[in-house]
């Protein structure tokens, strides 16, 4: 049987391209990958010399940026024309990395353009200029009064091998990776503080641009990001991961269902955990009203394996069949 082709495009994230790439072909599918990492921007010609006249006469600095836009989305297009006849598929996460015009163009190439935004509409507004151009949009929040718009968690990477680790009850191991936001630098420092008492191992990473003007000794503060590799290596060495939930978010982050393929339990101040099948008070501890106390009692409880079926409708080979519907 003739595999579906399936073209993938997306941003140039970490190992994040290549995972996906590995499950697609996992899942069946023939995958094709185009990310928003092109050739280095040159001058031709006299565009130079025409930019800095335009520049230095005119103050006006938008000529050069005007030329690299142009530069990026010929890349995109030579891209896109190396990959012969129809797709059956085309998926674009995070559309607003890549220009509107090129979006325009995969609509010639597939009957079936399909986006996702993995981080929240809020948090990146201008991805709402992008909501009609495609035949269906998924992001992991809920978004009212849009035709094309539908709600999708997020799940894990089934191809990678599933891992068990024996939960620690006496001295569990509580992992975090994240970018600082300042919205969220007061609970975690509260966090830290109202379980610093307990037996826990506190394995905390905040990824900085600006250098925090305030550190906390607890945490491990980095520049670098973490790969998704080397955040699964953490994972799998952990009891519980934390949450703390991004202001401008309101589904739920991947956490979760590394947690559940894992075996992991949760702590999260994200209550909507709470209305979804996977959801167990010995699993998942929600933190609200200053309940912090509570927590010790969550540590001593072991893992409640969840029933296989439950677990599996999570995995990213359910979600691909899912949004191709």
């Amino acid at each position: 049987m003739e595999k579906k082709k399936f073209l993938l495009i997306m941003p140039d994230y970490s190992d994040f391209p290549q995972l996906f790439v590995d499950n697609l072909t996992k899942a069946g599918f023939e995958p094709f990958l185009i990310t928003d990492k092109v050739s280095k921007f040159k001058y031709r010609g006299l565009e130079s010399v025409k930019n800095l006249f335009i520049k230095n006469i005119f103050r006006d600095k938008s000529y050069k940026q005007n030329l690299i836009n142009r530069h990026f989305e010929e890349e995109l297009g030579h891209q896109l024309s190396t990959i012969e006849g129809k797709l059956d598929y085309i998926l674009v996460i995070r559309p607003d990395n890549f220009p509107v015009s090129f979006i325009k163009k995969l609509k010639e190439k597939t009957s079936k353009l399909i986006a996702y935004q993995w981080d929240g509409i809020e948090k990146f507004p201008e991805i709402k200029q992008y909501f009609d151009l495609f035949d269906t949009f998924f992001c992991f929040e809920e978004v009212k009064n849009q035709h094309n718009i539908k709600q999708i968690t997020n799940f894990y990477f089934d191809h990678l091998p599933p891992f068990y680790k024996e939960y620690n009850t006496e001295n569990p191991k509580l992992y975090f990776v994240g970018l600082y936001w300042k919205s969220r630098e007061e609970k975690i420092d509260t966090f830290i503080n109202e379980v610093s008492g307990f037996d826990v191992n506190l394995s905390i990473f905040i990824q900085y641009f600006t250098e925090p003007e305030r550190k906390n000794s607890k945490i491990t503060y980095i520049k670098n990001r973490i790969t998704f590799e080397e955040n699964l290596e953490h994972v799998k060495n952990s009891d519980i991961l934390l949450d703390f939930v991004d202001p401008l978010h309101n589904g739920l982050s991947i956490r979760f269902f590394e947690g559940l393929y894992y075996h992991k339990k949760v702590i999260t101040d994200n209550i909507t955990v709470k209305n979804y099948d996977f959801y167990h008070p010995d699993n998942i501890f929600i933190v609200e009203n200053d309940n912090y106390k509570n927590i010790e009692q969550f540590l001593k409880k072991p893992y409640y394996e969840l029933p296989e079926e439950i677990v599996k409708k999570y995995s990213f080979s359910n979600w691909i069949r899912e949004i191709i519907k």
